[in-house]
């Protein structure tokens, strides 16, 4: 059977080579609704939606649709290998090549979830076969497969679909015909990519997106996942035609817990702070230190953004300054803090002047440090690249990166003092060095100190080559001052515009970002009143006519 269907699909790999490579040959699917959104720009009076590639889903989309789809809970996407990587983020299109093996991991992953999807039958089969097994199967069809593609299927393929379900019959019986039809639609290029034809070109080189597309568009950017009935009932009924409807589902899809899990990925991808899981220290410094203290720091991590977001002001300021974290008591023991914390994670109360926000978080202290010692470098870069979207060079090839050795009558500040005295060193390490001397209050593994080798910590720092230039002292005024930063705002913005869009910024989205960061100033800084605003841009609602999106 894995070869019959595969022989259907033409090869997974080469049928969504040739969906990608030319969209204009593919027939607009039955009940295309439209017009879609109303034709007027977010600023100015051209629309200028920018490149709107095909994305494929990410593994994390693939097993969130799955689940939604058929029920499956047994996540079959974390077998098919990690993504690769584009502006820090896993879903950026250009990077999401389909390639021979990852096409047999889907044809794989498909025999298994469809034997567990019809184990029982009536878990997907929406009627009793005895009482008529064809009749049955293309009500089966029509019900799923609209489903899995996100849209009405055509003629073509409903007649495809239940070729391969007379197949299965033949051979074996109703079940495997069942199968064999959920098999094929998840190794489909519809169902594995995002294919927006849109509604016909009027000449003005602006494409509207059906309702069906901008249903799909709304839930894998919100929820990370295929739409829901709701949504597909607005498709159904063309009512996903304006800007301002599009709102209210987004603003109905923030308070689906769905879009609590699409908020974290966000923020695991732009910190990059899964790398905990890998991180290892120096046994005889730190023998305490262990894999699993570094999961609970993830915990940690994840659960301080949930409740920031969601749960309190849910504003970037929040976000950078809370005092407060999560942890349970053996978290909370590791630290060396005096907390009330049970077996449980929840929120603890910290001294608001030692602690604040992501900044402070174990995970971002620990990754960014080496194995033995703190690193200055890194955890100026981390403020400057992720907060200030500022690219730091790599060192120059003349340039020895490694860490100074530790000399047990130093502090980490004297022992990095050399590169603000190298020639060749200077330039970079002047805007990331003297921003992670800040951090110095924290060792390695995040536990707060005042003195380092007998020697009082100094953890004054310089912010340079920002809009909130100037000294300060300790991580939790530096915080403070990024807080306040229109170009952390700007920053942070820009990095949703990456993730939401699946893409990086091109000349044409400077008039969409600069109206985004204007919404997002005048709501104070309010993370889902940003990600609102993105559902509102040209570059959400449009794509250019012509060939390839």
């Amino acid at each position: 059977m894995r070869r019959w269907t595969l022989l259907w699909l033409g090869c997974a790999s080469c049928a969504i080579a040739a969906c990608v490579g030319d969209i204009g040959d593919h027939p607009a699917p039955n009940g295309v609704n439209g017009p879609n959104p109303n034709p007027q720009a977010v600023c100015g009076e051209t629309i200028q939606p920018g490149p709107a590639p095909i994305r494929r889903m990410t593994r994390f989309e693939y097993n969130n649709t799955v689940l939604d789809l058929l029920g499956d809970t047994t996540n079959p996407a974390d077998d098919f290998g990690a993504e690769e990587e584009s502006l820090g983020f896993n879903n950026s299109a250009s990077s999401l090549i389909t390639s021979s093996a990852l096409a047999e991991k889907y044809m794989l992953a498909a025999e298994g979830i469809s034997e567990r999807a019809t184990d029982p039958l009536s878990k997907v089969v929406p009627c009793d076969p005895a009482t008529g097994a064809d009749a049955c199967a293309k009500e089966f069809i029509g019900a799923f497969g609209s489903r899995a593609f996100r849209r009405p299927l055509t003629t073509e393929e409903e007649d495809t679909f239940f070729g391969l379900y007379q197949f299965g019959l033949a051979d074996t019986d109703f079940r495997m015909g069942i199968r064999l039809v959920i098999e094929a639609a998840l190794q489909s290029p519809a169902f594995l990519y995002r294919v927006e034809l849109g509604l016909p070109d009027d000449g003005s080189g602006i494409v509207h997106l059906d309702g069906w597309e901008m249903a799909s568009r709304l839930s894998y950017f919100l929820w990370g996942s295929m739409p829901d009935e709701d949504l597909f009932a607005a498709a159904q009924a063309n009512a996903l035609s304006t800007k301002e409807e599009i709102e209210k589902q987004a603003r109905r899809m923030l308070e689906d817990p769905r879009a609590r899990q699409m908020v974290g990925n966000f923020h695991k991808q732009w910190l990059d702070y899964e790398r905990i899981g890998n991180v290892t220290k120096d046994p005889a410094l730190y023998p305490d230190w262990s894999p699993a203290v570094g999961q609970l720091m993830r915990q940690e991590t994840e659960s301080f953004i949930e409740y920031a977001i969601f749960d309190d002001a849910g504003d970037l300021p929040t976000l950078l300054t809370a005092p407060y974290s999560f942890m349970n008591q053996d978290l909370a023991a590791f630290y060396g803090i005096d907390a009330t914390a049970g077996a449980e994670f929840g929120r603890v109360d910290l001294d608001a002047t030692q602690h604040a926000g992501l900044l402070t978080t174990g995970t971002l202290l620990t990754i960014n440090s080496h194995t033995n010692q703190t690193s200055p470098v890194l955890r100026g870069k981390l403020a400057r690249e992720q907060f200030l979207c500022d690219i730091m060079p790599p060192p120059p090839p003349n340039v020895n990166p490694t860490a100074p050795e530790i000399d047990p009558n130093t502090t980490g500040r004297e022992r990095y003092a050399q590169h603000s005295k190298d020639p060749a060193c200077k330039g970079c390490h002047r805007l990331m060095d003297p921003i992670g001397f800040g951090f110095e209050n924290y060792d390695t593994v995040a536990r707060y100190r005042t003195e380092e080798n007998s020697k009082p910590i100094d953890a004054t720092g310089q912010l340079d080559d920002s809009d909130v230039d100037g000294p300060f002292d300790g991580v939790v005024e530096l915080a403070k001052k990024l807080a306040t930063s229109t170009d952390v705002q700007a920053c942070y913005a820009k990095q949703w515009f990456r993730y939401g869009y699946g893409r990086g910024e091109t000349k044409e989205d400077d008039c969409s970002i600069g109206w985004l960061d204007a919404q997002f100033e005048k709501s104070g800084g309010d993370i889902k009143e940003l990600i609102v605003a993105l559902t509102q841009t040209d570059a959400f609602l449009y794509r250019k006519a012509g060939g390839t999106p």
